[in-house]
């Protein structure tokens, strides 16, 4: 299809024992623009992934298009590539941030520069879908067969948040979603992990799917103190896309269509860079008339 991005996932689509890495995304158009402004108060952040990812997808694998389901079943990582993969082949590459320095009493606003090529995990090397691993809580050992998190675990953690705010709630549920089966040294078996044993398994867990988590190590030049901030790639292209509210969408494909004479529909199918080209054009051409 003309105008996709091919790209190799870090991790993976797996179904019925295979695993597949290929996928494709098309660029964000006006059309999806005022798909994702409708539905922002309706959805949440995570719920709002799935969908632009559903319909930005050109291919999965062997699979023509990604349903929601399957978009759910990719791991966090991948659906974060993913969404840099869409954001780069829709906005470009490079990403303007604002930080603020955590420091009481410093607070200094910093800009920040990034590339999406940087923050793309290269394939992982482990094939497999279940993962088993040694945790340690007093003095005894436990092996833990467990999946990656994915969409799907995401979006019930969400909701549970919404039910009852509480993080570690929406952590422990997300976690107990991924194991299969928790068995001790002497291999007993048990109902399920041990909530002092969660933090060893979130830390594995994210050497498995190191993409899944984007920490920036910074400095403040005003300050001097150094600390961590989380990139959230989702979250980073959804408000770049909502910034505005539908009726600008709207305005500029009036003003597009008022003195192109272009349908709305060929409008929409234009990313937003494109469009706002166009803009950019008409407004420096109409200046000269005056």
């Amino acid at each position: 299809m003309k105008g996709t991005l091919d790209i190799i996932l870090p991790r993976g689509y797996w179904l019925d024992g295979e695993c597949y890495k290929d996928a494709g995304v098309r660029p964000i158009n006006g059309s999806d623009e005022e798909f994702l402004l409708n539905i922002r108060d309706s959805l949440l952040p995570v719920q709002q992934t799935t969908a632009l990812l559903a319909r930005c997808l050109t291919k999965l694998g062997p699979f023509g298009r990604a349903t929601p389901e399957m978009v759910r079943a990719l791991s966090i990582g991948d659906r974060d590539a993913l969404m840099l993969h869409l954001r780069r082949i829709t906005l470009g590459e490079r990403l303007e941030c604002i930080l603020t320095c955590p420091e009481k009493g410093c607070q200094e606003k910093m800009d920040l520069s990034l590339n999406v090529g940087d923050l793309i995990s290269p394939p992982y090397s482990q094939l497999q879908f279940w993962h088993e691993s040694s945790v340690v809580w007093e003095s005894r050992s436990y092996i833990v067969r467990f999946r990656l998190p994915n969409g799907g675990d995401q979006e019930v953690a969400a909701q549970q948040v919404t039910r009852s705010p509480s993080p570690d709630t929406a952590i422990d549920l997300l976690l107990d979603r991924c194991i299969s089966s928790v068995r001790s040294d002497e291999g007993v078996i048990l109902n399920r992990i041990p909530s002092a044993l969660y933090q060893q398994l979130s830390e594995i867990m994210a050497k498995l799917d190191p993409q899944a988590e984007i920490i920036l190590n910074m400095m403040c030049p005003s300050c001097n103190r150094g600390f961590s901030a989380v990139f959230d790639p989702s979250e980073y292209l959804i408000h770049e896309l909502t910034l505005n509210p539908v009726d600008h969408l709207y305005r500029e494909a009036h003003l597009l269509a008022y003195y192109h004479k272009w349908s709305e529909a060929e409008i929409l199918r234009m990313t937003p860079r494109k469009r706002r080209h166009y803009i950019e054009l008409l407004g420096e051409t109409l200046e000269a008339r005056r």
